[in-house]
């Protein structure tokens, strides 16, 4: 399986604030391998209410090498604040499998992990089968019902038994044909 985050070691790393996109830029042109996860949050400034596009993590990214590729130019990279480092002052790995689901999630929301209320909710349509990921109705599938931004009623087989149940809408996930 070749994706993004096969044949490369990674790290995170921590940007100065506000200069994680600059990082990213920066590293791409020296042919470092980057991910900096997004997320939508609901932001109020000056008495309004909007959406924004911001890092996923404050401050930190991820940045993929190769075994014969130099910490050097990365940490010396601007916009860099630090790699971050076990207490004996190796470079932390961060496993693949942890990075490859945080991009998961950021695909199955558009591009971006999607942080704003009711905003999962209103993307489903009715009957629309999904996934339980947490709780008591975990792996459970049921139709999605309706919902009021932060659950969701969904349809589920209990039994033998149709039931609506009220579901946090973050737990679940849209059933892929």
């Amino acid at each position: 399986m070749t994706d993004l985050f096969s044949d490369r070691e990674w790290f995170a790393l921590v940007a100065h604030p506000g200069r994680q996109q600059v990082v990213k830029a920066e590293l791409e042109r020296q042919r470092y391998r980057v991910f900096l996860p997004m997320c939508r949050k609901q932001r109020r400034h000056a008495g309004k209410v909007e959406v924004v596009l911001r890092p996923l993590f404050d401050r930190y990214l991820f940045v993929g090498c190769h075994t014969e590729q130099p910490f050097h130019p990365i940490t010396n990279t601007r916009g860099v604040a630090f790699l971050v480092r076990s207490a004996s002052g190796i470079p932390c790995r961060v496993p693949p499998a942890a990075l490859r689901e945080v991009k998961r999630r950021c695909d199955a929301d558009g591009g971006a992990v999607d942080l704003v209320p009711g905003a999962r909710v209103a993307r489903w349509q009715p009957d629309q089968p999904l996934r339980v990921l947490d709780g008591p109705f975990r792996d459970f599938i049921g139709l999605f019902a309706g919902g009021d931004g932060e659950t969701a009623r969904i349809l589920l087989d209990l039994f033998g038994r149709p039931t609506i149940a009220k579901v946090d809408a973050q737990s679940l996930e849209p059933v892929q044909p």
